[in-house]
């Protein structure tokens, strides 16, 4: 029996026999579970001649066991459109998937397997070695800055060889690795007792907690090596460590401060991190650098036990000495010590960071990955949720003694500066004795028990994500707004998508420089931070796009800032000096040219997600947006739109190509006769993957041998001018021209003898459905989906119902999509 387990932030948590923590989140509606495993072993485990074996182990976790030898781990992953990862940290590896709900058993299954017995080979190891090496020399020795400012900053600011030492390691001392070596490291660190499995999102309890119980209540417990011990007292006076690199234009410098340890003194450690967030908002400005940077942690913010440092790094302008910025960084710390009027600048800095931690956690993979994390660096989890209010209870006194104290403590220092000779050093081979390889190390464990069959998924399953509270109404004038309840965050996404018209079509980089005008005058992004949210703006030829998010309670005023700028989009403005467009610009000028006489202008949508009422979002939004009905009233031409398009024959393919060096841009476009039906879509939907919007459709099979030369083709389907359009994009050698035309012609041609079978189709039905499903992993990914299918039209419930119907929808009907798609009807119209 497990033990009982407790919930707290709707969070339960139970520990099986074996030692293992579980921690679940059910997230009802959403259709995927993000899955991570937290082992509390990282590069600061590593004794002395063991130096990067952490990280070469990751990589090994993934190369085979008992019953998915041979890379068959991603089995499930690549075929459902899932991902999966790791990565290697100071006191953590941790492993992590995102699945449809489908596969969550094959998921759990994969990492029970590797957690029981995983499968280590002369032929992996080797492989894995030489990738990491690649890794290494890329990631430090080879390029310029590389290992900037780690791992070469812990070798300046510790002393204990924990704390110190390269985490990369050496690729010759790594070259000695065993076998024996790979089985002893994985029973010294890799037990069940060591380890945090945590699943959210479509995590039902029970349900899921039988999974657990089933794949990993089996795996034997172990002893495992205990935490290395990381304390050191702190540095005494400042340490300096000055390099010098070849080809590098300028001299950079790190700076290390030592943090409070977090888990003894949790507010004094916020208080540095609120600070590092004001020095890398102005750090540049208040040191007189072109550029500056500061981070609690290399890695981020409590990601790592104690101790960890703060680090500021800055590039130097020609001229300045690498000791005038030093001081002139600490007197910034004594500056904010005694300022004051830092009151206000820590209040907004500190509501800042807790939106983007509010936000960033309304992901199931990220929010999966910190909770583990949590537990297994603190043992509290519950720490996610609490994180927003702490920051926010930060307080200016607090911030200024901690800038008090890092003006005061002694502080490590690196440099890299340009020179004629590389003075940096580089990882020297270390000998390793048979008795400092893990001191007193439990025996390696086997032979490994084997698991039972691999799990498929049942028939039944409901692919569909769940319905939330949704609005879709359309205002006076014209402009749709879609709202939908999503409280995964405290905030609401906002995405403002309106056609650029005419104008703007004709020249779409005055549209932009128009409304980044607008922007500017009317101070839209700096209002909305006041609001503790985020704007951006976005014109790609077609929409003009903003987009941003803000806490619930202020979304009337980001809305307010959004009236603020729509009237640009109505505005001409002046050609800017931008030089001449890129190649695949003029390719697609060129088709609004020839789209421009049959364009279909709309009104526009506004999108809202998140924490919201549904009703009472669309009335703000009318009463935001009534200036803007009413100036584009007239002003946009309403022209003859999609069935003038087909009426004058423009559904005959348009052809192009432009040079880009030695290869040429290919573009073919096909104006689209207008969707029957959420069955239609589909079929177009698969269609356009099949035929080579997928990884294995009939173009990258025709073509796979030419990859190697630079030779790239794909579909797709978008707007022009308003009307739906398929297309085919390519990039090919000069030479290669004719053969990739008639190539493509020879696919359209083969759709009326050679249609879709089933079999061809299964792979793409099962990998779009699933990766459909990825625009439900955050509020944030579903107010782009959502804008993505209301703008050109689309039913906002289509998103919720299109998953399944991919899986159903009969082989002949995606095989006459095709043919309407991307087979010639009429003689093709080229332009050169």
């Amino acid at each position: 029996m497990t033990s009982s387990p407790t919930a707290v932030f709707g969070l339960e948590r139970f520990t099986l026999p074996n030692g293992l923590r579980v921690m679940l989140q059910h997230q009802p509606g959403i259709p995927r579970a993000a899955v991570s495993v937290h082992y509390g072993v990282g590069f600061r485990s590593e004794p002395r001649g063991r130096e990067g074996f952490a990280h070469l182990f990751e990589h090994l976790m993934f190369r085979g066991s008992a019953s998915l030898p041979g890379g068959r781990f991603y089995d499930h992953v690549h075929r459902l459109g899932s991902r999966a990862n790791g990565t290697t940290h100071q006191d953590y590896t941790d492993y992590f998937q995102v699945a449809p709900a489908e596969a969550l058993e094959q998921a759990l299954f994969a990492e029970a397997d590797r957690m029981r017995a995983p499968r280590f080979t002369e032929h992996h190891l080797a492989e894995q070695l030489a990738g990491v090496a690649d890794e290494i020399r890329g990631a430090t020795t080879d390029r310029p800055y590389g290992g900037f400012p780690w791992p070469l900053l812990p070798g300046v600011l510790f002393d204990r060889h924990a704390n110190a030492h390269d985490g990369y390691g050496d690729p010759r001392t790594l070259a000695r690795t065993t076998i024996q070596d790979c089985e002893e490291f994985f029973a010294a660190h890799y037990a069940p007792g060591n380890a945090v499995l945590t699943v959210v999102g479509a995590a039902e309890p029970d349900a899921t907690r039988a999974l657990i119980e089933r794949h990993f209540a089996g795996i034997p417990a172990r002893t495992h090596v205990p935490t290395p011990a990381l304390h050191e007292p702190l540095p005494t006076a400042d340490r300096w460590m000055r390099y010098q690199e070849p080809g590098v234009p300028a001299t950079v410098v790190a700076l290390g401060y030592r943090l409070p340890d977090p888990q003894a003194d949790l507010r004094g450690y916020l208080a540095h991190a609120v600070l590092a967030g004001l020095l890398d908002r102005h750090g540049a400005t208040a040191l007189g650098v072109p550029s500056a940077a500061a981070s609690c942690g290399f890695f981020g913010p409590l990601d790592a036990r104690d101790p960890d440092p703060l680090v500021v790094t800055a590039v130097l302008p020609p001229g300045r000495s690498l000791e005038d910025v030093v001081h002139a960084l600490t007197e910034r710390w004594r500056s904010w010590a005694a300022d004051p009027g830092l009151t206000a600048a820590v209040a907004r800095g500190a509501h800042r960071m807790a939106v983007e931690h509010e936000r960033a956690h309304g992901d199931i993979e990220t929010r999966s990955r910190a909770l583990g994390r949590l537990e297994t660096l603190f043992g509290r989890a519950e720490l996610l949720d609490e994180l927003p209010a702490l920051l926010r209870a930060v307080a200016a006194e607090e911030v200024a003694a901690a800038a008090e104290s890092l003006a005061r403590q002694p502080k490590a220092v690196l440099a890299l500066e340009p020179g004629p000779v590389r003075t940096r050093p580089e990882p020297s081979p270390t000998q390793r004795s048979a008795h400092d390889v893990y001191g007193s190390r439990p025996a390696a464990a086997g032979p490994f028990p084997r698991p039972g069959a691999l799990p498929v998924p049942g028939p039944g399953v409901p692919l569909a994500p769940g319905h939330l509270p949704t609005r879709d109404v359309e205002l006076p004038g014209g402009v749709r707004v879609v709202t939908l309840a999503d409280r995964r965050s405290p905030l609401v996404e906002l995405r403002w998508r309106v056609p650029l018209g005419p104008a703007g079509w004709r020249n779409p980089a005055a549209a932009r420089a128009g409304l980044v005008s607008r922007a500017r005058r009317t101070r839209a992004a700096m209002r909305v931070e006041d609001l503790g949210g985020a704007l951006t703006l976005a014109v790609d030829g077609e929409w003009a796009d903003v987009s941003g998010h803000v806490p619930s309670v202020r979304t009337a005023e980001w809305l307010a800032v959004l009236a603020d700028l729509a009237p640009a989009v109505l505005s001409e403005h002046p050609e800017p000096d931008e030089g001449g467009p890129r190649p695949e610009e003029a390719l697609e000028q060129r088709v609004r040219t020839h789209f421009l006489p049959y364009a279909a202008v709309t009104a526009g949508t506004l999108v809202a997600v998140g924490d919201l009422d549904p009703d009472a979002l669309v009335v703000q939004a009318g009463t935001a947006l009534a200036p803007w009905n009413a100036a584009r009233a007239g002003v946009f031409d309403q022209a003859p739109g999609r069935a003038s398009v087909l009426a004058a024959g423009a559904e005959a393919p348009l052809e192009l190509h432009a040079a880009d060096g030695a290869h040429v841009r290919l573009l073919l476009s096909v104006a689209e006769r207008p969707v029957t039906g959420a069955a239609d879509e589909a079929a177009r939907f698969l269609a356009t993957a099949a035929m080579g919007g997928f990884f294995g459709g009939r173009l990258a099979d025709r073509f796979a041998d030419r990859t190697v030369a630079g030779f790239e083709m794909y579909t797709g389907r978008d707007t022009v001018c308003g009307v739906p359009r398929a297309f085919l994009r390519g990039r090919v050698p000069a030479d290669a021209v004719d053969e990739a035309w008639s190539g493509v012609r020879a696919e359209a041609g083969r759709l009326a003898a050679e249609p879709f079978t089933e079999e061809e189709l299964r792979p793409v039905r099962d990998y779009c459905a699933a990766q459909l499903l990825a625009a439900f992993d955050s509020p944030a990914a579903r107010a782009d989906l959502l804008r993505r299918t209301v703008s050109t039209g689309g039913d906002a419930e289509l998103p919720l119902r299109l998953p399944d119907l991919l899986r159903t929808v009969p082989a002949h009907e995606v095989s006459r999509a095709a043919g309407r798609l991307f087979r010639p009807q009429a003689d093709l119209v080229v332009a050169l």
